[in-house]
C-alpha cells in the first residue's frame, strides 16, 4: 500500500493539494467512510478555482487515452450521477450496489470504493452489468499514488510517448513499471499498463 506522502507526492505535479474536511465540503446522502475523508484531510486533490458555481476543478491527470479526474471532496457526491442514481431524473439506479462510491474516472470509467473493504475497483462504463469485480487498488492512497505516477511519466515523455504507429513508446512503458513497481509490485506494474493502453 503506498503513504501519504507517495500518494501527495504523485499528485501535486497536477493540481492543488489542500486538506479538505468533511464537515466543510461533504455534501453525501451516506456518511463519508473515514479513509475516504482521511485521504481529503492528508492528500486533498483540489485543483484550480473555476468560479462561484463551479468551485475547484479537481485533478486532471494526463495518460493515454482519457486522463484520470480525480474531484475534490466538496464535488465527491455529485460524481455519483449517472452511476448511483439517473443524471437527469435523479432516479435512483438499481444497478448501482450501496456499498460502490464513484471516486474517480477514466472517460467516465469509474474507479470505485467499495464502503465494505476500503479496496479500490475499476469498470468500464457501457460494457453491460456493472460486476463486483476483484480490486485494482488495495486503498485510495495506492490508487492516487498509482494514477499520480502514470501521469508524471506522462508529462516527462512529451512528444515522444507515441510511436509513430501511435502505440506508446516502449521506452516510456518501461520506465513507467519501472516507477509503479515500488507500489504495487512488477507484475502489478506490468498488469495497469496494459489496462491503462500504455
Amino acid at each position: 500500500m503506498a503513504s501519504t506522502e507517495q500518494a501527495r507526492a504523485a499528485l501535486a505535479p497536477h493540481g492543488a493539494l489542500a486538506p479538505q474536511l468533511a464537515a466543510d465540503h461533504w455534501h453525501g446522502e451516506i456518511p463519508l467512510p473515514e479513509a475516504i475523508a482521511a485521504f481529503y484531510e492528508q492528500v486533498g486533490p483540489l485543483g484550480n478555482w473555476v468560479n462561484e458555481r463551479v468551485g475547484h476543478a479537481g485533478l486532471t491527470v494526463s495518460t493515454a487515452g482519457n486522463p484520470f479526474s480525480i474531484p475534490p471532496l466538496a464535488r465527491l457526491w455529485s460524481q455519483q450521477a449517472g452511476y448511483r442514481w439517473h443524471g437527469i431524473t435523479g432516479e435512483r439506479l438499481a444497478s448501482w450496489p450501496d456499498h460502490w462510491l464513484v471516486v474517480a474516472d477514466q472517460g467516465a470509467d469509474p474507479f470505485i470504493f467499495d464502503l465494505r473493504s476500503g479496496a479500490i475497483q475499476f469498470a468500464r462504463h457501457g460494457a453491460g452489468a456493472w460486476e463486483d469485480d476483484g480490486p485494482l487498488f488495495a486503498d485510495i492512497f495506492e490508487m492516487a499514488a498509482c494514477l499520480g505516477t502514470i501521469g508524471q511519466a506522462w508529462d516527462e515523455a512529451g512528444d515522444d510517448i507515441f510511436m509513430d504507429d501511435f502505440s506508446v513508446n516502449p521506452l516510456h512503458r518501461a520506465r513507467l513499471i519501472e516507477r509503479l513497481a515500488p507500489l504495487v509490485g512488477a507484475g502489478r506494474a506490468d498488469d495497469l499498463a496494459d489496462l491503462f493502453d500504455w
